[in-house]
Protein backbone atom coordinates (compact mmCIF):
# COMPACT_ATOMS: atom_id res chain seq x y z
CA UNK A 1 0.00 0.00 0.00
CA UNK A 2 2.27 1.91 -1.75
CA UNK A 3 2.97 3.20 -2.41
CA UNK A 4 0.69 1.25 -1.14
CA UNK A 5 0.20 3.67 -1.07
CA UNK A 6 -0.81 9.93 1.97
CA UNK A 7 -4.67 10.53 2.23
CA UNK A 8 -6.54 11.80 5.24
CA UNK A 9 -9.48 9.32 5.57
CA UNK A 10 -11.19 7.10 7.51
CA UNK A 11 -10.30 3.65 8.41
CA UNK A 12 -10.77 2.41 5.46
CA UNK A 13 -8.50 5.15 2.96
CA UNK A 14 -5.90 4.22 0.72
CA UNK A 15 -2.21 4.03 0.50
CA UNK A 16 -2.20 8.11 -0.71
CA UNK A 17 0.57 10.01 -1.35
CA UNK A 18 -0.42 13.15 -0.30
CA UNK A 19 -1.41 14.43 3.60
CA UNK A 20 -3.62 16.90 4.19
CA UNK A 21 -4.05 15.92 7.73
CA UNK A 22 -1.88 16.94 10.75
CA UNK A 23 1.01 15.42 11.31
CA UNK A 24 1.17 13.59 14.37
CA UNK A 25 4.25 14.90 16.39
CA UNK A 26 4.46 11.14 18.54
CA UNK A 27 2.51 7.91 19.22
CA UNK A 28 -0.39 8.21 21.28
CA UNK A 29 -0.03 5.96 24.64
CA UNK A 30 -2.19 3.21 25.69
CA UNK A 31 -4.36 5.56 27.29
CA UNK A 32 -4.50 8.27 24.31
CA UNK A 33 -7.42 6.48 21.83
CA UNK A 34 -8.35 8.69 19.35
CA UNK A 35 -11.16 8.04 16.83
CA UNK A 36 -12.33 10.77 14.50
CA UNK A 37 -14.60 9.48 12.03
CA UNK A 38 -15.08 10.39 8.23
CA UNK A 39 -16.85 9.41 5.03
CA UNK A 40 -14.13 7.56 2.77
CA UNK A 41 -12.21 4.67 0.85
CA UNK A 42 -15.71 8.39 1.07
CA UNK A 43 -13.59 8.36 1.89
CA UNK A 44 -13.67 11.99 4.55
CA UNK A 45 -10.92 13.31 6.81
CA UNK A 46 -9.71 11.68 9.57
CA UNK A 47 -7.51 14.13 11.09
CA UNK A 48 -5.18 11.49 13.56
CA UNK A 49 -4.87 7.97 14.49
CA UNK A 50 -6.80 5.72 15.74
CA UNK A 51 -5.71 2.73 17.94
CA UNK A 52 -7.21 -0.28 17.53
CA UNK A 53 -7.17 -2.38 20.95
CA UNK A 54 -7.50 -6.23 19.94
CA UNK A 55 -8.07 -7.18 23.26
CA UNK A 56 -9.69 -5.71 26.97
CA UNK A 57 -6.30 -6.19 27.95
CA UNK A 58 -3.85 -5.29 25.50
CA UNK A 59 -3.41 -2.02 26.75
CA UNK A 60 0.16 -1.37 29.36
CA UNK A 61 -1.79 0.83 31.24
CA UNK A 62 0.88 3.03 32.04
CA UNK A 63 0.38 6.39 30.25
CA UNK A 64 3.49 6.24 28.29
CA UNK A 65 3.60 7.89 25.80
CA UNK A 66 6.35 5.44 23.83
CA UNK A 67 5.34 3.52 21.54
CA UNK A 68 7.72 0.41 22.06
CA UNK A 69 5.41 -2.40 23.44
CA UNK A 70 6.60 -3.29 26.97
CA UNK A 71 9.08 -6.08 27.73
CA UNK A 72 7.31 -9.54 28.78
CA UNK A 73 5.95 -8.95 32.07
CA UNK A 74 6.38 -11.68 34.87
CA UNK A 75 3.33 -13.91 33.53
CA UNK A 76 5.85 -14.05 29.95
CA UNK A 77 3.07 -11.45 28.29
CA UNK A 78 4.08 -9.35 25.66
CA UNK A 79 2.41 -6.36 23.82
CA UNK A 80 3.37 -5.65 20.59
CA UNK A 81 2.67 -2.09 19.04
CA UNK A 82 2.50 -1.83 15.74
CA UNK A 83 1.76 1.62 13.18
CA UNK A 84 0.13 1.75 9.55
CA UNK A 85 -1.32 3.62 7.96
CA UNK A 86 -4.58 3.38 5.69
CA UNK A 87 -6.32 0.34 5.70
CA UNK A 88 -3.55 -2.48 5.57
CA UNK A 89 -6.27 -5.19 5.80
CA UNK A 90 -4.98 -7.04 8.65
CA UNK A 91 -7.12 -6.05 11.83
CA UNK A 92 -10.56 -6.92 12.19
CA UNK A 93 -13.41 -5.97 9.38
CA UNK A 94 -15.86 -3.27 9.89
CA UNK A 95 -18.75 -1.30 8.28
CA UNK A 96 -15.74 0.79 6.31
CA UNK A 97 -13.22 -1.08 7.12
CA UNK A 98 -12.21 -4.59 5.01
CA UNK A 99 -9.96 -6.83 6.74
CA UNK A 100 -8.19 -10.61 7.24
CA UNK A 101 -8.74 -10.47 11.08
CA UNK A 102 -5.04 -11.45 11.56
CA UNK A 103 -4.63 -9.72 14.39
CA UNK A 104 -6.83 -12.11 16.36
CA UNK A 105 -5.17 -15.23 14.80
CA UNK A 106 -1.95 -14.62 15.88
CA UNK A 107 -3.05 -14.29 19.48
CA UNK A 108 -4.86 -17.15 19.29
CA UNK A 109 -2.03 -18.83 18.29
CA UNK A 110 0.58 -17.14 20.65
CA UNK A 111 -1.43 -16.86 23.55
CA UNK A 112 1.62 -14.95 25.21
CA UNK A 113 1.18 -11.81 22.69
CA UNK A 114 -1.12 -9.02 22.83
CA UNK A 115 -1.16 -6.75 19.54
CA UNK A 116 -2.02 -3.02 19.42
CA UNK A 117 -2.66 -1.61 16.02
CA UNK A 118 -2.15 2.29 15.62
CA UNK A 119 -3.54 3.49 12.35
CA UNK A 120 -2.18 7.10 11.25
CA UNK A 121 -4.38 9.10 8.93
CA UNK A 122 -2.27 9.26 6.26
CA UNK A 123 1.02 8.15 5.01
CA UNK A 124 2.28 11.48 5.79
CA UNK A 125 1.34 11.58 9.47
CA UNK A 126 3.06 7.94 9.94
CA UNK A 127 5.95 8.90 8.48
CA UNK A 128 6.11 12.28 10.44
CA UNK A 129 5.85 10.51 14.00
CA UNK A 130 8.51 7.90 12.71
CA UNK A 131 10.82 9.98 11.88
CA UNK A 132 10.93 11.98 14.56
CA UNK A 133 10.39 8.66 17.22
CA UNK A 134 13.88 7.49 14.87
CA UNK A 135 15.80 10.63 15.46
CA UNK A 136 15.08 11.22 18.99
CA UNK A 137 15.49 7.06 19.49
CA UNK A 138 12.32 7.17 21.35
CA UNK A 139 8.88 6.64 20.97
CA UNK A 140 9.16 4.45 18.11
CA UNK A 141 6.60 1.35 17.54
CA UNK A 142 7.79 -1.90 17.59
CA UNK A 143 6.68 -2.83 14.10
CA UNK A 144 5.96 0.20 11.72
CA UNK A 145 4.61 0.21 8.54
CA UNK A 146 6.94 2.29 5.64
CA UNK A 147 5.46 3.70 2.27
CA UNK A 148 7.50 2.45 -0.43
CA UNK A 149 8.18 5.91 -1.45
CA UNK A 150 10.10 6.89 1.78
CA UNK A 151 11.26 3.53 2.18
CA UNK A 152 14.85 4.98 0.76
CA UNK A 153 14.95 7.19 3.67
CA UNK A 154 14.78 3.88 6.30
CA UNK A 155 17.44 2.21 4.17
CA UNK A 156 19.59 5.07 4.23
CA UNK A 157 20.09 4.52 8.26
CA UNK A 158 20.33 0.51 8.74
CA UNK A 159 21.53 0.68 12.23
CA UNK A 160 18.59 1.76 13.38
CA UNK A 161 16.73 -1.17 12.78
CA UNK A 162 16.34 -4.87 13.11
CA UNK A 163 17.97 -7.72 10.63
CA UNK A 164 14.91 -9.59 9.64
CA UNK A 165 16.52 -11.96 6.93
CA UNK A 166 16.64 -14.74 9.56
CA UNK A 167 13.24 -14.54 10.78
CA UNK A 168 11.74 -14.45 7.55
CA UNK A 169 12.24 -18.58 6.50
CA UNK A 170 10.46 -19.32 3.31
CA UNK A 171 8.49 -16.10 2.97
CA UNK A 172 8.90 -14.95 -0.88
CA UNK A 173 8.52 -11.96 -2.45
CA UNK A 174 9.26 -10.54 -5.98
CA UNK A 175 12.62 -10.05 -6.81
CA UNK A 176 12.60 -6.59 -7.05
CA UNK A 177 10.56 -5.93 -4.04
CA UNK A 178 12.84 -8.19 -1.99
CA UNK A 179 15.61 -5.53 -3.33
CA UNK A 180 13.47 -2.51 -2.01
CA UNK A 181 13.81 -3.81 1.42
CA UNK A 182 17.45 -4.82 1.65
CA UNK A 183 20.78 -3.43 1.78
CA UNK A 184 23.58 -3.36 -0.97
CA UNK A 185 25.32 -5.95 2.25
CA UNK A 186 22.46 -8.19 2.51
CA UNK A 187 20.70 -6.56 5.91
CA UNK A 188 16.89 -7.31 5.21
CA UNK A 189 15.60 -3.79 7.13
CA UNK A 190 11.95 -4.05 5.77
CA UNK A 191 9.71 -7.16 4.79
CA UNK A 192 7.23 -6.36 2.26
CA UNK A 193 3.59 -6.33 2.50
CA UNK A 194 1.79 -5.32 -0.89
CA UNK A 195 2.52 -3.83 -4.68
CA UNK A 196 0.03 -1.77 -6.40
CA UNK A 197 -0.26 -2.74 -9.85
CA UNK A 198 -2.12 -0.56 -12.12
CA UNK A 199 -5.03 -0.91 -14.37
CA UNK A 200 -7.49 1.43 -15.46
CA UNK A 201 -10.93 1.92 -13.43
CA UNK A 202 -13.46 3.64 -15.65
CA UNK A 203 -17.10 4.28 -15.38
CA UNK A 204 -19.25 1.92 -17.87
CA UNK A 205 -22.25 4.03 -17.71
CA UNK A 206 -20.52 7.38 -18.68
CA UNK A 207 -18.79 5.38 -21.17
CA UNK A 208 -21.93 3.92 -23.03
CA UNK A 209 -23.65 7.39 -22.70
CA UNK A 210 -20.61 8.95 -24.75
CA UNK A 211 -21.04 5.73 -27.52
CA UNK A 212 -17.59 4.10 -26.17
CA UNK A 213 -17.44 0.34 -26.06
CA UNK A 214 -18.23 -1.01 -21.95
CA UNK A 215 -16.65 -4.33 -22.27
CA UNK A 216 -13.69 -4.36 -20.42
CA UNK A 217 -12.49 -5.80 -23.34
CA UNK A 218 -13.15 -3.95 -25.88
CA UNK A 219 -12.04 -0.85 -23.69
CA UNK A 220 -8.40 -2.21 -22.76
CA UNK A 221 -8.33 -2.58 -26.64
CA UNK A 222 -9.74 0.78 -27.09
CA UNK A 223 -6.97 2.13 -24.75
CA UNK A 224 -4.15 0.57 -27.26
CA UNK A 225 -3.93 -3.11 -25.61
CA UNK A 226 -0.49 -4.30 -25.17
CA UNK A 227 0.97 -1.21 -26.88
CA UNK A 228 -1.15 0.86 -24.76
CA UNK A 229 0.48 4.64 -24.65
CA UNK A 230 0.20 7.71 -22.61
CA UNK A 231 -0.84 9.62 -26.25
CA UNK A 232 -3.57 6.93 -26.78
CA UNK A 233 -4.91 7.41 -23.43
CA UNK A 234 -5.08 11.56 -23.84
CA UNK A 235 -6.69 10.71 -28.08
CA UNK A 236 -8.87 8.84 -26.25
CA UNK A 237 -9.72 11.60 -23.26
CA UNK A 238 -10.33 14.58 -25.47
CA UNK A 239 -12.56 12.48 -27.70
CA UNK A 240 -14.75 11.67 -24.43
CA UNK A 241 -14.24 15.22 -23.16
CA UNK A 242 -15.32 16.63 -26.80
CA UNK A 243 -18.42 14.67 -26.74
CA UNK A 244 -19.52 14.79 -23.31
CA UNK A 245 -18.29 18.13 -21.98
CA UNK A 246 -17.02 16.48 -19.17
CA UNK A 247 -13.65 15.14 -18.00
CA UNK A 248 -11.58 12.06 -18.49
CA UNK A 249 -9.95 11.69 -15.57
CA UNK A 250 -9.81 12.68 -12.29
CA UNK A 251 -6.45 14.61 -10.92
CA UNK A 252 -3.34 15.86 -12.57
CA UNK A 253 -1.21 15.01 -9.98
CA UNK A 254 -2.46 11.30 -9.86
CA UNK A 255 -1.96 10.85 -13.64
CA UNK A 256 1.39 12.55 -13.07
CA UNK A 257 2.29 9.63 -10.54
CA UNK A 258 1.28 6.55 -13.04
CA UNK A 259 3.68 8.12 -15.70
CA UNK A 260 6.78 9.25 -13.47
CA UNK A 261 6.49 5.44 -11.27
CA UNK A 262 7.31 4.13 -15.55
CA UNK A 263 11.02 6.17 -15.21
CA UNK A 264 13.91 4.66 -13.60
CA UNK A 265 15.76 7.69 -13.00
CA UNK A 266 13.34 10.23 -12.67
CA UNK A 267 14.20 12.41 -9.72
CA UNK A 268 17.08 11.39 -8.10
CA UNK A 269 20.05 9.13 -10.24
CA UNK A 270 21.50 5.84 -8.83
CA UNK A 271 24.16 7.99 -6.64
CA UNK A 272 21.75 9.76 -4.94
CA UNK A 273 22.06 13.24 -7.25
CA UNK A 274 18.98 14.75 -7.87
CA UNK A 275 18.24 15.26 -11.16
CA UNK A 276 14.54 16.31 -10.94
CA UNK A 277 15.20 19.91 -12.64
CA UNK A 278 17.17 18.70 -15.80
CA UNK A 279 15.16 15.16 -16.47
CA UNK A 280 13.82 15.38 -19.78
CA UNK A 281 11.32 12.66 -18.93
CA UNK A 282 10.34 14.44 -16.39
CA UNK A 283 9.54 17.57 -17.79
CA UNK A 284 7.76 15.44 -20.60
CA UNK A 285 5.30 13.90 -18.31
CA UNK A 286 4.75 17.50 -16.91
CA UNK A 287 3.64 19.03 -19.84
CA UNK A 288 1.78 15.93 -21.16
CA UNK A 289 -0.29 16.26 -18.57
CA UNK A 290 -1.55 19.64 -17.55
CA UNK A 291 -1.83 19.83 -21.65
CA UNK A 292 -4.77 17.50 -21.07
CA UNK A 293 -6.26 19.38 -18.30
CA UNK A 294 -5.99 22.53 -19.82
CA UNK A 295 -8.04 21.12 -22.95
CA UNK A 296 -10.61 19.62 -20.09
CA UNK A 297 -9.90 16.63 -19.73
CA UNK A 298 -9.18 16.57 -15.90
CA UNK A 299 -11.75 17.11 -13.21
CA UNK A 300 -9.12 19.38 -11.72
CA UNK A 301 -9.75 17.60 -7.86
CA UNK A 302 -7.13 17.35 -5.31
CA UNK A 303 -6.05 14.10 -4.37
CA UNK A 304 -7.54 12.93 -1.07
CA UNK A 305 -9.70 16.48 -0.47
CA UNK A 306 -13.59 15.79 0.81
CA UNK A 307 -14.19 16.79 -3.40
CA UNK A 308 -12.13 14.44 -4.58
CA UNK A 309 -13.59 11.53 -2.53
CA UNK A 310 -17.10 12.90 -3.35
CA UNK A 311 -16.29 13.00 -6.68
CA UNK A 312 -16.20 9.10 -7.31
CA UNK A 313 -20.05 8.75 -6.63
CA UNK A 314 -20.61 11.52 -9.63
CA UNK A 315 -20.35 11.85 -13.34
CA UNK A 316 -17.39 14.79 -12.86
CA UNK A 317 -15.01 12.33 -14.62
CA UNK A 318 -15.21 8.50 -16.41
CA UNK A 319 -11.54 7.01 -15.60
CA UNK A 320 -9.23 6.99 -12.82
CA UNK A 321 -5.79 5.04 -12.97
CA UNK A 322 -6.13 1.94 -10.32
CA UNK A 323 -3.60 0.31 -8.38
CA UNK A 324 -4.96 -2.86 -6.42
CA UNK A 325 -5.14 -0.85 -3.26
CA UNK A 326 -7.59 1.94 -4.54
CA UNK A 327 -10.18 -0.07 -5.36
CA UNK A 328 -11.07 -0.14 -1.80
CA UNK A 329 -11.15 3.75 -2.17
CA UNK A 330 -13.75 4.01 -5.00
CA UNK A 331 -15.69 1.42 -4.16
CA UNK A 332 -15.67 3.48 0.25
CA UNK A 333 -16.10 6.53 -1.35
CA UNK A 334 -18.90 5.45 -4.03
CA UNK A 335 -20.64 2.84 -1.65
CA UNK A 336 -20.84 -0.56 -1.99
CA UNK A 337 -24.60 -0.90 -3.85
CA UNK A 338 -23.04 2.18 -6.68
CA UNK A 339 -23.20 0.76 -9.71
CA UNK A 340 -21.38 1.57 -12.86
CA UNK A 341 -16.99 0.96 -12.43
CA UNK A 342 -15.33 -1.49 -13.79
CA UNK A 343 -11.60 -2.31 -14.48
CA UNK A 344 -9.46 -2.76 -17.77
CA UNK A 345 -6.62 -4.95 -17.99
CA UNK A 346 -4.71 -2.40 -19.63
CA UNK A 347 -2.60 0.36 -18.50
CA UNK A 348 -0.61 3.27 -20.70
CA UNK A 349 3.03 2.41 -21.37
CA UNK A 350 2.82 -1.22 -20.15
CA UNK A 351 2.84 -1.83 -16.78
CA UNK A 352 2.99 0.42 -13.72
CA UNK A 353 3.07 0.24 -10.28
CA UNK A 354 1.88 2.71 -7.59
CA UNK A 355 2.42 2.34 -3.97
CA UNK A 356 3.28 -0.95 -1.79
CA UNK A 357 4.84 -1.03 1.81
CA UNK A 358 6.68 -2.78 4.10
CA UNK A 359 7.41 -3.42 7.58
CA UNK A 360 10.22 -2.60 9.83
CA UNK A 361 11.16 -2.88 13.33
CA UNK A 362 13.26 -0.47 15.16
CA UNK A 363 16.44 -1.82 17.18
CA UNK A 364 14.78 0.88 19.96
CA UNK A 365 12.04 -1.76 20.44
CA UNK A 366 12.02 -3.61 23.67
CA UNK A 367 10.23 -6.55 22.57
CA UNK A 368 12.20 -6.68 18.94
CA UNK A 369 12.50 -10.37 18.73
CA UNK A 370 8.94 -11.04 19.27
CA UNK A 371 8.11 -8.00 17.05
CA UNK A 372 10.32 -9.49 14.06
CA UNK A 373 8.40 -13.08 14.26
CA UNK A 374 4.93 -10.68 14.22
CA UNK A 375 6.44 -9.28 11.23
CA UNK A 376 7.70 -12.35 9.52
CA UNK A 377 4.29 -14.19 9.98
CA UNK A 378 2.00 -11.37 9.05
CA UNK A 379 3.83 -11.04 5.40
CA UNK A 380 4.10 -14.57 4.81
CA UNK A 381 2.00 -15.73 1.28
CA UNK A 382 -0.69 -17.02 3.70
CA UNK A 383 -1.55 -13.84 5.03
CA UNK A 384 -1.35 -12.03 1.68
CA UNK A 385 -3.12 -13.92 0.32
CA UNK A 386 -5.81 -13.39 2.77
CA UNK A 387 -5.28 -9.42 3.10
CA UNK A 388 -6.14 -9.58 -0.78
CA UNK A 389 -9.33 -11.86 -0.32
CA UNK A 390 -10.43 -9.58 1.88
CA UNK A 391 -9.15 -5.96 1.79
CA UNK A 392 -7.87 -6.21 -2.24
CA UNK A 393 -4.15 -5.49 -1.19
CA UNK A 394 -2.28 -7.75 -4.03
CA UNK A 395 0.31 -9.79 -2.64
CA UNK A 396 4.02 -8.89 -3.01
CA UNK A 397 4.68 -12.87 -2.95
CA UNK A 398 4.12 -15.02 -6.00
CA UNK A 399 3.50 -17.91 -4.24
CA UNK A 400 0.15 -16.07 -2.54
CA UNK A 401 -0.49 -14.34 -6.49
CA UNK A 402 -0.75 -18.31 -7.18
CA UNK A 403 -2.99 -18.91 -4.81
CA UNK A 404 -6.53 -19.57 -5.78
CA UNK A 405 -7.88 -17.46 -3.13
CA UNK A 406 -6.17 -14.67 -5.32
CA UNK A 407 -5.63 -15.65 -8.98
CA UNK A 408 -9.90 -17.02 -8.47
CA UNK A 409 -10.94 -13.44 -6.87
CA UNK A 410 -13.61 -11.40 -8.30
CA UNK A 411 -15.28 -8.40 -7.41
CA UNK A 412 -18.79 -7.64 -7.36
CA UNK A 413 -18.27 -3.56 -6.84
CA UNK A 414 -16.42 -3.49 -10.40
CA UNK A 415 -19.39 -5.95 -12.41
CA UNK A 416 -17.49 -9.01 -11.04
CA UNK A 417 -14.46 -8.56 -12.54
CA UNK A 418 -11.58 -11.04 -12.48
CA UNK A 419 -9.61 -8.75 -10.23
CA UNK A 420 -7.38 -11.51 -9.11
CA UNK A 421 -6.14 -12.28 -13.19
CA UNK A 422 -6.40 -8.72 -13.86
CA UNK A 423 -3.52 -7.94 -10.95
CA UNK A 424 -1.49 -10.52 -11.89
CA UNK A 425 -1.29 -9.31 -15.12
CA UNK A 426 -0.79 -5.93 -14.79
CA UNK A 427 2.45 -6.98 -12.01
CA UNK A 428 4.19 -8.80 -15.02
CA UNK A 429 3.53 -6.11 -17.18
CA UNK A 430 5.78 -3.54 -14.60
CA UNK A 431 9.19 -3.93 -16.28
CA UNK A 432 10.44 -0.44 -14.89
CA UNK A 433 11.08 -0.44 -10.97
CA UNK A 434 11.82 3.41 -10.51
CA UNK A 435 14.76 3.90 -8.42
CA UNK A 436 13.80 6.23 -5.19
CA UNK A 437 16.63 7.79 -3.26
CA UNK A 438 16.01 9.18 0.04
CA UNK A 439 14.93 12.89 -1.43
CA UNK A 440 12.47 11.48 -3.58
CA UNK A 441 9.49 11.26 -1.39
CA UNK A 442 9.83 15.20 -0.61
CA UNK A 443 10.19 16.43 -4.22
CA UNK A 444 7.44 14.82 -5.54
CA UNK A 445 5.57 15.90 -3.11
CA UNK A 446 6.61 19.06 -4.69
CA UNK A 447 5.78 17.89 -7.95
CA UNK A 448 2.03 17.25 -6.61
CA UNK A 449 1.88 20.85 -5.33
CA UNK A 450 3.29 22.08 -8.70
CA UNK A 451 0.25 20.11 -10.60
CA UNK A 452 -2.12 21.58 -8.59
CA UNK A 453 -1.20 24.97 -8.79
CA UNK A 454 -2.24 24.67 -12.36
CA UNK A 455 -4.90 22.10 -12.47
CA UNK A 456 -7.06 22.62 -8.99
CA UNK A 457 -6.47 26.11 -7.55
CA UNK A 458 -5.37 27.26 -11.93
CA UNK A 459 -3.00 30.43 -10.01
CA UNK A 460 -0.12 29.55 -12.29
CA UNK A 461 0.41 28.90 -15.75
CA UNK A 462 2.03 25.35 -16.58
CA UNK A 463 5.26 27.19 -17.20
CA UNK A 464 5.47 29.14 -14.09
CA UNK A 465 4.65 26.47 -11.68
CA UNK A 466 7.36 24.09 -13.37
CA UNK A 467 9.48 27.12 -12.86
CA UNK A 468 8.03 27.45 -8.78
CA UNK A 469 8.94 23.53 -8.64
CA UNK A 470 12.24 24.03 -9.88
CA UNK A 471 13.17 26.38 -7.13
CA UNK A 472 11.44 23.98 -4.37
CA UNK A 473 13.94 20.94 -5.87
CA UNK A 474 16.56 23.48 -5.24
CA UNK A 475 15.65 24.52 -1.96
CA UNK A 476 15.43 20.79 -0.91
CA UNK A 477 18.96 19.81 -2.02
Amino acid sequence: MHTHRHAPRDARAPRSRRATGRAADRPPSDKEVTVKNATRRGFGVVAGVAVLALTATACSGDGSDDGSGDAADAGGQVTIKVSTFNNFGFGAPSGTRPGADLWKKYEAEHPNVKIEETVAASSDDARAAFNTAISTGTGAYDIQAVDVDWMPSIMAQPDAFVDLGSVAGTNDWLDWKKEQGTTPDGKVVGLGTDIGPEGICYRSDLFAAAGLPTDRADVAALLGGDSATWDTYFEVGQQYTDTTGKAWFDSSAAIFQGMVNQIQYSHVDADGNIIAGTNPDVKAAFDKVTAAALKGQSAGLQQWSDDFNAAFKSDKFATTLCPAWFVNNIRGNAGDDFKGWDIADVFPGGGGNWGGSFLVVPEQSKVKDEAAKLAAWITAPEQQAAVFAAASNFPSSPTAQADPTVAGKTDPFLNDAPVGTIFANRAKAVTVVPFKGAQYFDIQTKMADALNRVDVTKEQTPEQSFDQWLQDVKALS
